[in-house]
């Protein structure tokens, strides 16, 4: 009976962890931090305090082209944590002490990008090396991955565009392999194979347009 309800106990605990991780992505922010609302003073709630706490500007991803020249300016609050969960380093940047980017760094082979777009609920399209500099968010708002097979690069972006964020999740799918399947174009049976390295989410309002 003790052994019965020990490892009932495991089960349901296991679930908890499971769901935690699975809702503490949203299309518009992590945890119960959401964009363009919530505070510094909320994170640390929320996170406790942080590493490091520093004005500077935004290091932006991929996306850079489509947001607006003020993320260049040192006028950002930057908080800066370390292993939250599966998380490796998080950075949360706040204007006007309202957060506008999400930055999450994950470790190679912890996040599979195939339950990315389901964990956060969100449907996203590949692309290859960076987004083109003259495009635009709401080119690619809407978009959705094309069915597989199809040829993946071993390193290639995930992207969507929503109403409430840009976001942007680079993966690596692979070392050998992955050169191997790149180079002589073998298709893979599913879509978005490899592991998050990183993500961002970056708020909407600062989209160029």
């Amino acid at each position: 009976m003790n052994l019965l309800c020990t490892l009932t106990c495991l089960c349901l605990l296991t679930l908890s962890s499971f769901d935690k991780q699975t809702t503490s992505y949203k299309a518009n922010g992590w945890h119960d931090l959401v964009l363009d609302q919530s505070t510094s003073e909320e994170a640390v709630r929320v996170l406790g305090q942080p590493l490091n706490d520093k004005i500077d500007r935004l290091y932006i991803h991929n996306v850079d082209h489509w947001v607006t020249p003020t993320h260049k300016e040192k006028i950002f609050r930057v908080l800066t944590y370390k292993r939250i969960g599966e998380v490796n380093k998080a950075e949360l940047d706040f204007l006007d002490n309202k957060l506008v980017r999400v930055f999450l760094e994950y470790d190679e082979k912890k996040f599979s990008a195939k339950d990315f777009g389901a964990r956060i609920g969100l449907d996203f399209v590949m692309v290859e090396g960076e987004v083109p500099s003259d495009s635009t968010a709401s080119m690619y708002e809407g978009q959705k991955e094309a069915l597989v097979p199809k040829v993946y690069p071993a390193a290639y972006y995930m992207v969507c565009v929503s109403p409430q964020s840009l976001v942007s999740a680079n993966v690596l799918s692979g070392r050998g392999k992955a050169v191997f399947r790149e180079a002589f174009r073998v298709k893979t049976k599913e879509p978005f194979p490899g592991s998050v390295i990183h993500v961002e989410m970056i708020s909407r309002s600062f989209a160029r347009g």
